[in-house]
């Protein structure tokens, strides 16, 4: 049986993250100033000694270049935060899962089959259209149809998008589903999969799954995945049907 790793985030959990997130990205926003001053003066200074010619002057134009490189490496680290910690005003509309995800399908299926990827779908007749964040939503599924179809890379196998509708004490979601055939993840690496930053694939940025849980959770949802080294992997999204404001 592929290993549970469910990810989901109660009330007093929420509030503490906003106050956390605000207060993080305000420290972000005080650190990029003088970040920015840094890499613009060793920008300067490399054009200053552009021309360098003795061993010693060489070797200060290389330092300088590394640091400007770090810094500007620093400065992505601190954007791809600050897109993580804000808080998204979610338009909502109502909108058919179904068709979002034959969509999807759509779309992915001529990249997927370059990488010897088959798209299937398992869609539930019982699950009607109901209201969510169309875009962002979006870009959950995406991130994930397009994470499995790099796992199976380039040994191919089969993408899976279902449906479903479910209840968890009393509530009932709408669950999307997107299954692959591919190496599976191990149980160590599984519970980081939805940490800020890190990542299972070499040369992963680390921030699609996590933006993706923040997402669902605004809609008040959560995201388990089950994994397996070697049996593939399923990443199941929770959508609340009626949502709850209060």
């Amino acid at each position: 049986m592929p290993e549970r790793q469910e990810v989901s985030i109660s009330s007093s959990q929420k509030d503490w993250g906003v106050d956390v997130a605000a207060m993080a990205g305000s420290l972000v926003h005080e650190i990029k100033n003088p970040l920015s001053t840094i890499n613009l003066s060793a920008q300067l200074l490399q054009e200053e000694w552009k021309d360098a010619s003795t061993p010693k002057e060489q070797r200060a134009l290389r330092r300088l270049e590394v640091m400007s490189s770090e810094v500007q490496r620093v400065e992505r680290i601190i954007d791809t935060f600050l897109r993580f910690t804000e808080r998204h005003k979610l338009a909502l509309e109502v909108k058919s899962l179904n068709e979002m995800l034959e969509d999807i399908a759509e779309f992915m299926t001529a990249k997927a089959e370059r990488s010897g990827v088959q798209i299937r779908l398992g869609l539930s007749s019982s699950l009607e259209a109901f209201s969510f964040d169309v875009d962002l939503v979006r870009q959950v599924f995406h991130n994930l149809v397009q994470n499995a179809c790099q796992a199976m890379s380039p040994e191919g196998g089969e993408l899976i998008l279902k449906t479903d509708r479910v209840e968890r004490d009393g509530i009932e979601y709408a669950v999307g589903a997107v299954t692959d055939t591919g190496p599976g993840i191990e149980g160590d690496k599984l519970e980081r999969v939805f940490e800020l930053y890190y990542s299972t694939r070499a040369g992963g940025t680390g921030f699609g799954l996590a933006i993706s849980r923040r997402i669902i959770e605004e809609h008040g949802g959560f995201i388990e995945v089950q994994s397996a080294k070697g049996k593939g992997s399923q990443f199941s999204v929770y959508l609340p049907i009626e949502r709850n404001e209060t």
